[in-house]
């Protein structure tokens, strides 16, 4: 991979977000190559909880007149209820995904993380 010379930017400063703490960034160049500074901006919490903007051909799917097939569901733990409740929850609230009028939903799967709790995955 070809990277852009160093002088692509100027700083890592004009790279990151206003809202940054300046100790994150610290650390984050602490333990982030330097060949790397210039993509910065895909390490940031505060751009990670936004959406990029709309374009004029956003993807939206809607379909008439056909019904999804139904497959077999299992019932999930509490644990795992409660962590898709928490994930569809706050994803809603950012704008990252929306209600859906389907009776039918995507697969979900959950991975135990180090902690204990789960990590939710989606089949798409």
């Amino acid at each position: 991979m070809d990277l852009p010379p160093s002088s692509y930017h100027e700083s890592l400063e004009e790279l990151w977000d206003e809202e940054e703490e300046p100790e994150e960034i610290e650390n984050m160049m602490k333990v982030v190559s330097s060949a790397y500074h210039q993509y910065w901006d895909v390490l940031s919490k505060v751009k990670a909880e936004k959406l990029p903007p709309h374009h004029t051909c956003d993807h939206h799917l809607e379909l008439k007149g056909s019904l999804p097939s139904a497959g077999v569901i299992y019932s999930p733990s509490n644990q795992e209820s409660d962590t898709f409740r928490a994930y569809t929850s706050e994803n809603v609230q950012k704008g990252f995904i929306q209600t859906s009028s389907s009776s039918i939903g995507a697969p979900v799967f959950f991975v135990k993380n180090e902690d204990g709790g789960l990590h939710l995955g989606v089949d798409y």
